[in-house]
């Protein structure tokens, strides 16, 4: 069975789920130290990475420690501390933002304090009404006289709080600062304290989230603990490598479904492509991506109809307040313009701590799309890094993100009803009205062009918007015959018609420098390049030619 959505590791051992081996991690990681935290997109396999260590160093699970990892690398690699540890574990994910945060916060920190208690039967009792890091105090402090060795796990640390901080900055503003005893900031504080302090208890600490802001507030900016996202031998403790999806395929005797759907276009660009370290070459697929791709083919024997799948694009629908300052779009959405136009956005470092309340300067922003997955590492060149969109998965959530932003700010409106019958046309008649009903929608719609002003831009806009199709992947700058594709339309792996493909050449001129002349010299350029490309049968090469943000040329290129 695929153990999609399951983040139980006893559950998914126990009950004959299919697992991939991560445990070769363990030595590793109590090689980097005591006190670790990870940062990784959703949707990528932390749970249960998380809980693989807890079952592991649990010494409540020790009788079954053989009927669980019996056919694991660990299983005949097992560390000396191995069961030897009391597991103190959170998922902040579970903290509700609805009322009275601080309250909420601290009631499911002590239910779970009072759940640890229970489950190794301990003498102790706490006070619930107490705020929670009071009684984390009184239970370290009663089990350090016991040399009790306790290891502090948190699942998605920053989840709650993230969802604040989107919601109200100022609520945000007062769960990590120092002002009225921030439950939140306190709680940070003496788990910090406990690794300090000679003879504590807390003994080590793993703690997992998606952005490194939260922990930079509560810290201070000092790291809890060692931040190992960046270090080369983590870089696939969670995701799935290329060995490890080829491994999955052949035992479930996939390998011709899945190769046999995606003659055309590989499922790569759908869901691979994620590098956590600059000198990786081998890149790595989304876990949940993957997971919800192969338990399609097993159930139905075909891929998913839609190839994005739902929790990933919940989850990424929180982030629309990082593109708004005083209610208005920011700089940051440019940042996003441009990067869908361009296929690459570039910093000198990527930051690995920086406050909420500054994550909207550009490096800040770009290190933050970054740690969310909406863009990975491409290449380190003279010094800087460059970063890309990774897949046409996150591309189409970009691009779902930006219509939803210009329509929620009432900057452009589109009936995408309209658009989705219009991109019909193109696919199995070969019609251009797709273009033209764009370029119609932005005369209507005046207050876009302040938005789309320069030819990143153009190319952005209109790849935001094709990327919304059902019927296609969108690519750019793809390599072909020496010279680089505008925007290439690929068939989708879940598309069995013959449709056709597409091959767009886009030109660009400042509305202050058009003449006639320069217009006919840029159409001339693009039937240039569209025949270096070698145009194919199932293709309809496209030359569209912008001025400003007005589309003053359209046509179908004949080789």
């Amino acid at each position: 069975m695929i153990p999609y959505g399951i983040s139980d590791f006893r559950d998914v051992k126990l009950n004959d789920y299919y697992y991939i081996d991560k445990t070769h991690f363990i030595p590793k990681v109590e090689m980097y130290g005591r006190y670790l935290y990870l940062i990784r997109p959703r949707r990528f396999g932390k749970s249960l990475f998380l809980n693989m260590l807890a079952f592991y160093y649990d010494v409540y699970y020790k009788d079954e420690f053989d009927d669980v990892f019996g056919d694991c690398y660990i299983s005949k690699n097992r560390t000396k501390e191995a069961s030897s540890y009391y597991i103190m574990k959170f998922d902040f994910s579970a903290v509700s933002t609805v009322g009275d945060v601080d309250k909420n916060f601290s009631s499911y920190c002590n239910i779970r304090i009072e759940y640890f208690i229970k489950k190794y039967n301990f003498d102790i009792e706490i006070d619930k009404t107490k705020p929670a890091h009071e009684n984390l105090n009184f239970v370290f402090s009663e089990l350090r006289l016991k040399q009790i060795p306790i290891y502090v796990m948190i699942d998605e640390y920053d989840n709650f709080i993230n969802n604040i901080l989107m919601h109200d900055e100022k609520d945000y503003e007062k769960l990590v600062s120092s002002k009225d005893q921030a439950i939140y900031k306190e709680f940070f504080k003496l788990l910090k304290a406990g690794t300090t302090d000679n003879g504590s208890s807390l003994k080590k600490m793993f703690i997992t989230g998606v952005s490194p802001l939260a922990m930079f507030d509560v810290t201070s900016g000092s790291n809890i603990g060692t931040n190992i996202t960046n270090e080369r031998i983590f870089n696939d403790a969670v995701g799935v490598t290329k060995e490890e999806l080829n491994t999955l395929l052949s035992h479930y005797k996939l390998e011709s479904k899945f190769t046999s759907y995606n003659s055309n276009l590989s499922i790569d660009d759908w869901y691979d492509s994620y590098k956590f370290h600059k000198n990786i070459k081998e890149t790595i697929y989304n876990t949940d991506m993957i997971l919800y791709y192969v338990k399609s083919l097993l159930l139905t024997n075909e891929p998913p109809q839609n190839l994005v799948d739902i929790n990933i694009r919940t989850d990424y629908s929180k982030l629309k307040y990082l593109v708004y300052t005083n209610n208005r779009l920011n700089g940051n959405f440019n940042t996003l313009q441009k990067l869908l136009g361009d296929d690459e956005v570039t910093t000198l470092q990527i930051k690995d701590s920086f406050s909420a309340f500054e994550m909207k300067k550009e490096d800040n922003f770009i290190s933050l799309l970054y740690y969310l997955g909406l863009i990975t590492i491409d290449k380190l060149y003279r010094g800087k890094y460059y970063f890309k969109i990774p897949n046409q998965t996150i591309r189409i959530i970009m691009a779902e993100y930006i219509q939803q932003a210009l329509k929620e700010k009432e900057i452009f409106k589109i009936d995408l009803n309209a658009f989705q019958n219009t991109i019909q046309e193109f696919a199995y008649d070969g019609s251009l009205n797709i273009f033209k009903f764009l370029s119609n929608e932005i005369e209507k719609n005046s207050k876009v062009r302040d938005y789309i002003e320069g030819e990143n831009f153009i190319k952005g806009f209109l790849i935001a918007y094709l990327s919304l199709s059902p019927f296609y992947a969108v690519l750019t700058e793809v390599e072909r015959n020496k010279g680089f594709v505008d925007i290439l339309l690929r068939k989708a792996p879940n598309i069995e018609d013959d449709i056709a493909e597409g091959v767009i050449e886009l030109k660009y001129i400042a509305r202050s420098k058009f003449t006639k002349a320069l217009l006919n010299q840029k159409i001339a350029d693009a039937k240039e390049q569209l025949e270096q490309y070698e145009v194919q049968s199932n293709e309809i090469g496209v030359i569209v030619v912008f001025s400003g943000w007005e589309m003053v040329h359209c046509e179908r290129y004949e080789g």
